[in-house]
């Protein structure tokens, strides 16, 4: 290598190099005496400005040609990762929160918005069966890589998804001490052209899902089954021996996954010959509904929401209409009509109904607002996690406070009872 400047160059590019500058030297020779008369003159001075616009020409051409691809002219450099913080124990039950003190000023701009203190592996694709049901439930899996034990969260796909869905969320809590499961229910449309419908198509998956109540039954026995093999998934898992906190668990969806919650948390649901058929699950100890399911839909009625008393979070926006009864009135229903105590209802202008899993700008005309809807999600998210399932004090402040509206310069409510 061949260093001139600022710039790095191989062999090659400076033997080009080396070639424009030879012509650029020969160029002088080109140049006639000064003549004496006006019109010889004129002619003189037209050839020397050609001959050193060709050689400016040339000197700008032989630059291009020996800068290395990708980069600005200057060495690059390997900057070191930034060290992760060291990482707190996880305590194991959640304690009473202490009395209120001033939030930290780190959280002026958002609840642990950067990915957190630990590294994390995947499970792509673990089968559970589920005996009594004679049911494949295919799950995968984020967990931390540090030793202890960690508690559990339960994700649910929206209609006609999978467990592929959701990441940027999943991974986001695993990186903070969380293990987090996601099932692929039997509504996927993935699922059913693997199982031999080869034409299903997703949105014929999701009008299956909307008017077939068996769909609507097994998805709350899919996480009840997920909690109830979560010791033989330590145990398959070698990387997760030990790690699961079975006494903490959370559950967590969107759409139609927010319904399968609401149904885990003691929603009452009509199924035909079965009204008020529930399926709450005691070992839930939280729940977080991602564009929740009002009723009116899915079996579910005016009073279906009258028996939760979980710590609820719910997420919403102005855009969040999706669906034949869908409005965010509606998906607000569930915060309302659920009884009092630890509920929380978060609404982010601009956000629609994907918004909430996947990352997605704020509306033109508000980038003043800062940050991105998405970020809100994390945010919130892991604030509600951290307080109800690691019972976090800070975390529940955090809550408890007006930070988040602060930092989002309006975006976003957040409505408590």
């Amino acid at each position: 290598m061949i260093w001139t400047g600022f710039v790095t160059r191989s062999a090659e590019d400076s033997s080009k190099f080396k070639r424009a500058m030879f012509l650029l030297a020969h160029v002088r020779r080109l140049l006639p005496p000064l003549p004496r008369d006006y019109i010889r003159r004129r002619r003189a001075v037209r050839r020397i400005t050609n001959v050193f616009l060709i050689a400016s020409l040339s000197l700008i051409a032989a630059y291009f040609i020996t800068r290395p691809t990708g980069g600005t002219g200057f060495p690059a450099h390997n900057h070191p990762a930034k060290a992760a913080p060291a990482a707190s124990p996880v305590p194991s039950s959640p304690a009473a929160p202490p009395s209120a003190a001033p939030l930290p000023s780190n959280e002026a701009n958002g609840y642990e918005l950067e990915p957190g203190p630990y590294t994390v592996s995947e499970v792509e694709d673990l089968v559970l069966h589920d005996a009594n049901r004679d049911k494949d439930l295919h799950v995968r899996i984020f967990y931390p890589n540090v030793a202890g034990k960690f508690p559990v969260i339960v994700f649910s796909h929206g209609a006609g998804g999978s467990q592929t869905c959701c990441a940027g969320l999943t991974r986001h809590w695993a990186t903070y001490g969380y293990v987090t499961i996601q099932p692929t229910h039997g509504d996927s449309a993935a699922q059913r052209r693997n199982q031999g419908e080869e034409n299903i198509r997703f949105l014929q998956a999701v009008r299956d899902a909307l008017k077939k109540p068996a769909l609507w039954e097994s998805r709350p026995l899919d996480i009840s089954y997920v909690l109830d093999a979560l010791p033989a998934v330590g145990n398959r898992v070698p990387g997760l021996l030990g790690k699961i906190d079975a006494g903490r668990v959370g559950v967590g969806g969107h759409s139609m996954g927010s319904y399968t919650t609401e149904t885990i948390a003691g929603a009452l649901v009509d199924l035909p010959g079965q009204p008020g058929r529930n399926f709450g699950d005691p070992r839930v100890k939280a729940v977080l509904c991602l564009s929740p399911q009002g009723p009116g839909q899915f079996g579910l009625s005016d009073h279906s929401f009258d028996r939760i008393s979980l710590p609820y979070m719910g997420m919403t926006g102005s855009l969040d209409g999706l669906g034949p009864v869908a409005s965010p009135a509606w998906h607000k229903t569930p915060f309302e009509r659920s009884q009092p105590g630890d509920k929380y209802h978060l609404f982010i202008e601009g956000a629609n109904h994907m918004s909430f899993i996947r990352p997605r700008t704020l509306l033109p005309g508000r980038a003043e607002q800062g940050g991105n809807i998405f970020e809100y999600t994390n945010s919130a998210s892991l604030a509600f996690w951290d307080a109800y399932l690691k019972g976090d004090a800070r975390a529940k402040q955090y809550l408890q406070s007006d930070a988040l509206e602060k930092s989002s310069h309006g975006a976003v409510k957040l409505s408590r009872r």
